[in-house]
């Protein structure tokens, strides 16, 4: 049982709550909502105490995690982190709660296992969960153009806000020069896809639900915003320019603190930068445009990005992230109970 979303209650898990459905980024949309998470935090406590699972495992969602996993180790619980956060990149701090608080961390980036290890943290690098879903994807190659090109403003309703109109009116731009190009955004649900075609403002674009690995095999490039899409778009080796805008308050923040030379988790993983990045108000059409049009065409721009995104692909392994660290969370479990 635990928090999570659909797709985690359509796999089995009895869900407590639907987290997912309350996905929310930035130090400014966070202090929004503290009330919530303040309220969640107490029923989460009292569940604990009232039914104390055998194991607890945190993915991700630091902010909220933190607080749950100290909890939960003075209440005699083992907490696994699956998904570390980024402590590589800001707040470094977590490392060492994380180390006081978890009998297991497990990482999906190989640099990570080396920086928990040094700190002599039990870690294990499991590989990217991203690998498993898509070799579970069936390609039935649906879409026959020759000139798809992608969209992805992001899965949550304040980046679509954000960066759907500098995204269009790229896609404008390009239109000028390939009239055949196809155009299609990716949506998670049917509540985002109407947000999508709303702030498409007449401009000729198709949607999908649950059909991206479909429309990355067979795109020409991507114009993507900074998270998990990156690397989904990595995998499937594609052109592609990451851009983001958050708020000016969260920006701010953020300068001062984290501490990354690249937010492209595909510029990460390569420890340069193989791909353009546009941040705030460097996101502009303007600048992005001129871009776009270098990587969509046949060149030596082109060729060079499909080689390095092939080189980080390779870093990655192949797919079984899940099984491993299924297998470490049991392990856990075992130890526990033979204690």
């Amino acid at each position: 049982m635990g928090y999570g979303g659909q797709r985690m209650a359509e796999a089995g898990m009895e869900l407590k709550y639907d987290l997912a459905s309350q996905a929310i980024m930035g130090f400014a949309e966070v202090v929004k909502h503290i009330g919530f998470f303040k309220a969640l935090y107490r029923n989460t406590v009292a569940e604990f105490e009232y039914q104390p699972p055998d194991c607890l495992v945190v993915i991700d969602y630091p902010g909220f995690n933190m607080q749950i996993m100290k909890r939960a180790q003075l209440l005699g619980i083992p907490v696994v982190w699956y998904i570390s956060p980024q402590v590589w990149a800001w707040k470094k701090g977590r490392i060492f709660v994380i180390a006081r608080n978890a009998k297991k961390v497990l990482v999906i980036l190989p640099f990570e296992e080396r920086i928990y290890k040094h700190l002599g943290v039990d870690c294990t690098y499991v590989g990217h969960p991203l690998l498993d879903q898509i070799a579970r994807t069936e390609i039935k190659g649906t879409y026959k153009s020759d000139m798809v090109i992608v969209l992805m403003p992001g899965s949550r309703a304040q980046e679509i806000g954000r960066h759907m109109q500098t995204m269009i009116d790229v896609a404008r731009g390009i239109r000028e020069k390939y009239p055949d190009a196809h155009f299609v955004i990716p949506c998670v649900d049917e509540e985002r896809e109407a947000q999508v075609k709303a702030a498409a403002s007449g401009f000729p674009i198709e949607t999908t639900i649950g059909n991206t690995y479909e429309l990355l095999s067979a795109a020409r490039f991507c114009l993507v915003a900074s998270g998990t899409a990156t690397v989904e778009t990595t995998l499937f080796k594609v052109p592609m320019i990451v851009m983001y805008k958050t708020s000016p308050l969260t920006y701010m923040l953020a300068r001062m603190l984290v501490k990354v030379a690249h937010i492209g988790m595909v510029n990460l993983l390569a420890g340069k930068r193989i791909v353009p990045e546009f941040v705030q108000g460097e996101a502009t059409a303007a600048k992005i445009l001129p871009e776009a049009l270098d990587l969509i065409s046949d060149g030596p721009r082109r060729e060079q990005m499909l080689a390095d995104l092939q080189v980080v692909c390779d870093s990655l392994g192949g797919p079984g992230a899940s099984a491993r660290a299924a297998e470490q969370v049991l392990a856990v479990m075992k130890a526990e109970a033979h204690g």
